[in-house]
């Protein structure tokens, strides 16, 4: 005769805690997709380092640290809710972090035209010859002249 009972192991299977967002488990600086608004904001992770990075990146910058609950603080004086994790450890011995920053679009994409501006320039000079510092390298350009890709 065949056992027809069900095991109690069987009957209850363990409920998942999260069913979505399970594409950043896994990730060592892995959030919440929920909680990011790429379509308006561009997200960057900035150390908080001994050259007062994360300082400079949200009072000299238009970054700003995401909150837990995915709003924002506009200044860095107080980080106690910000989003953050240990990368590493500073010089001195202490835990260096990491935390969530984002920038409107509009301004990122303005810095990196800007950036891409400078490059093409720098660029420009090294074909027509000339140094970092401006000076003409002219001994090494080859009289068909310098095609760079």
């Amino acid at each position: 005769m065949a056992d027809t009972r069900t095991s109690r192991t069987d009957d209850h299977k363990p409920r998942r805690r999260r069913v979505a967002n399970a594409s950043d488990i896994g990730l060592r600086l892995g959030i919440s997709p929920s909680i990011l608004d790429v379509a308006n904001y561009e997200y960057r992770w900035i150390n908080d380092d001994e050259r007062s990075r994360l300082h400079a990146k949200t009072q000299e910058d238009d970054w700003d640290v995401v909150r837990n609950d995915g709003s924002v603080k506009e200044d860095s004086a107080d980080i106690g809710n910000a989003i953050s994790r240990i990368v590493g450890t500073k010089k001195t011995g202490e835990p260096m972090r990491a935390y969530l920053c984002r920038k409107p679009k509009m301004y990122f994409d303005d810095d990196q035209k800007a950036k891409k501006a400078e490059l093409d320039r720098q660029l420009a000079d090294l074909r027509r010859g000339k140094s970092a510092s401006g000076d003409s390298q002219s001994d090494y350009i080859p009289t068909s002249g310098i095609r760079i890709g």
